[in-house]
């Protein structure tokens, strides 16, 4: 008896030790992480980022850290870091290599005359290919372009009157350089767009302007308000809702000259993210996503679902996309990145709102250092480094591959995320484009069920039913032929028989 305790507890024990070390190794991370199935109800998943390390003032050499306003990483991999602190309490600039060791600090600039230049509240940072650095300085209205030691080298005009009315003040407040050398300017509280700047400084047109969504109600109120107008002037419009577009938070954009953005979320707001091709249109459309929703209106939208619609509304503060199309959204309210890929795809939810390492109080400005996301935390006045995963190295990897169109050989690298999350629907539909290439539509349709892509899956059925009336023709002629000959036979030779039959039973009965 005792002998088989010992061997039962042994053999629960070699067990054990083969699950734990057949299954993969999970990060501890402070946050809760997860993702949306096809209902959109939240499902759990492994974290994609794990924290890696939080940068306080000592840490980065600098003697404080005041309210941070944004973080670049130039392609050089140096990253540019603006803040509201400095001897002046304005505004500075420093620069740190990849390892975030201080380079130079900026409390003041170089004006183009030779005279100094201080910072009033600098709100955006970028630099271009030729290592030009471009900071939107708010509060002096101005958008310079600068060398790396400080000196301004130009700074843009001012849109003329023409552009804006005289009680609009230009506030330049995030800025990209697009690949002909062109900027793209959002500046605080203007409503008809992103401004586009030529390489000479001067203004072209607006771009992209944010729409907004209208009910019949809406409509209803709009032609009130016309009516009104006929009778009282513009008067009338103190007692009717404006609907106006919102404006943009945020700009980033790709290595192909699309432009990503944020807007403030409303009520009437749409696209709260957009990629805007060259005539200002969002391309970012549901249809071309690989984990489709339940409805569209489900698949349009970004950020964390459980609170869309309340009160604390998402609030996209910032958003950046990686070199393999991967695009990410910093919510500050919830203090989350939330992940996508090029198709508009969740892929991960990561960070929170909090005070140890991993999470923020208040999240500002982020950026992107290789497979690292640097945060700025607003409040907590430091720039806190998240590292790929051995779980989002794999599911990176294996978009990637399904990206251009290599399925097989992102099935080794499917099949791992699926080790780590059985639930991942994207790798699902991953593994299910590999069958439907090699013709196993059978193994694909159960595939494209597991991650209810009701498109793929019809589309995989339809082509199985008739691989397998292709494969079984010959089964199928034959059984026909036979029918044929049944039915030949019983025209000729069906009433001899039932005669017969029926003869017999009468001669049965006498």
């Amino acid at each position: 008896m005792k002998r088989s305790f010992k061997t039962v507890l042994l053999s629960l024990i070699i067990v054990i030790m083969s699950v734990t070390m057949a299954a993969p190794a999970l990060a501890y991370v402070p946050y809760n992480t997860y993702n949306y199935n096809y209902y959109g109800e939240t499902v759990g998943s492994p974290s994609g980022y794990v924290p890696e390390k939080i940068y306080l003032a000592e840490d980065l050499g600098i003697s404080s850290i005041h309210s941070p306003t944004d973080i670049y990483v130039s392609p050089d991999e140096e990253i540019y870091f603006l803040d509201l602190g400095g001897d002046n309490a304005r505004g500075r600039m420093c620069i740190f290599d990849k390892n975030f060791k201080l380079i130079r600090e900026f409390k003041k600039l170089t004006d183009i005359d030779g005279s100094d230049y201080y910072m009033n509240n600098p709100s955006g940072v970028t630099v271009d290919k030729d290592g030009y650095i471009y900071i939107c300085d708010t509060d002096n209205g101005a958008l310079l372009k600068l060398t790396k030691d400080g000196q301004i080298v130009m700074k843009y005009k001012q849109p003329g009157d023409d552009v804006f009315d005289e009680s609009y003040t230009y506030q330049p407040f995030k800025v990209v350089i697009g690949i002909n050398g062109a900027a793209y300017v959002i500046s605080k509280g203007c409503l008809d767009g992103i401004l586009e700047f030529d390489v000479e400084g001067n203004f072209v047109r607006f771009f992209g302007a944010p729409k907004v969504q209208l009910n019949i109600g809406d409509y209803f109120l709009m032609y009130w308000r016309q009516i009104f107008r006929a009778f009282y002037g513009e008067e009338a419009d103190e007692n009717f809702v404006t609907f106006v577009p919102t404006e943009f938070e945020n700009v980033d954009i790709d290595e192909n000259g699309f432009i990503f953005s944020t807007v403030i979320a409303s009520e009437s707001s749409i696209d709260e993210v957009s990629k805007l091709n060259f005539t200002g249109s969002n391309v970012l459309s549901p249809t071309t996503k690989s984990t489709k929703k339940i409805t569209d209106s489900l698949s349009k939208n970004y950020g964390d679902l459980e609170t869309l619609g309340k009160d604390n509304d998402n609030n996209f503060v910032d958003i950046v996309v990686d070199d393999d199309g991967f695009f990410s959204i910093l919510d500050s309210k919830l203090s989350k990145i939330f992940e996508y890929d090029a198709e508009g795809n969740l892929v991960f939810v990561y960070g929170g709102a909090g005070q140890q390492m991993g999470t923020m109080i208040q999240g500002s400005a982020m950026a992107k250092l290789g497979t690292k996301t640097l945060i700025t935390d607003k409040i907590g006045c430091s720039i806190t480094v998240y590292e790929l995963s051995d779980y989002g190295q794999y599911l990176h990897d294996a978009v990637v591959l399904y990206n251009k169109g290599l399925y097989s050989e992102a099935e080794p690298l499917w099949r791992e995320v699926l080790r780590y999350n059985a639930n991942s629907d994207i790798a699902h539909v991953g593994i299910g484009k590999v069958y439907y290439m090699n013709g196993q539509y059978k193994e694909a349709m159960n595939e494209f069920k597991l991650a209810n892509d009701r498109e793929n899956y019809s589309r995989s059925f339809e082509l199985y039913r008739k691989d397998y009336i292709r494969s079984n023709f010959g089964l199928f002629m034959t059984l026909i032929l036979i029918l044929i000959i049944l039915v030949v036979l019983w025209r000729f030779f069906g009433k001899k028989i039932i005669n017969s039959i029926k003869e017999k039973k009468e001669g049965g009965v006498q």
